[in-house]
């Protein structure tokens, strides 16, 4: 090792502090990056590598028993929802990645009381099977003084109505 400073500075303990600051500041940058090099290969990151990088970015609203699928796109989506979360571009990011399609209407476009709003989406399983997992969810991502009115599941489809009448005078 090459000496470059003068023995009176490796002996300050002024010096020394800032070095070590210096150290530990240097190796979190240098796992950062390590980290940056994972999210353009998240598509061939296996269950257990998405998990350790969900756990990296302390991602709040990470289910581990997810499918590989949502599991990528909540670590994909997690810096948008932190950048936003309180509001309703949050809970809906959540309900699009966990469950499909979702939608938030708020109090005053249903008339509805002050800090309440509501989830409509298109996915039976938000209700039926997968109520618990997003009642916890909800819970991390949206404004404590909110509250919610509903949760609707809009369902459209095409089918044929027959209808007939008969009329009998006597």
């Amino acid at each position: 090792m090459v000496k470059l400073l003068p023995a009176w500075m490796q002996e300050d303990g002024s010096d020394k502090g800032l070095a070590t600051g210096c150290d530990i500041i240097s190796r979190d940058a240098y796992a950062r990056l390590k980290l940056l090099s994972r999210w353009d290969k998240i598509d061939q990151l296996n269950d257990a590598e998405l998990d350790e990088m969900a756990w990296e970015l302390n991602i709040q609203w990470y289910d581990s028993t997810a499918p590989i699928a949502v599991k990528r796109a909540v670590i994909r989506s997690s810096d948008r929802v932190y950048a936003k979360l309180g509001t309703p571009y949050a809970v809906e990011q959540i309900v699009a990645d966990y469950f499909g399609t979702g939608e938030v209407r708020e109090w005053y476009q249903y008339g509805g009381q002050p800090h309440h709003f509501k989830v409509l989406s298109d996915n039976p399983s938000l209700v039926n099977s997968n109520l618990d997992l997003f009642l916890k969810l909800l819970r991390t991502v949206k404004r404590r003084s909110s509250w919610l009115d509903a949760i609707l599941i809009c369902l459209t489809g095409e089918m044929f109505l027959y209808s007939g009448m008969a009329v009998r005078d006597h």
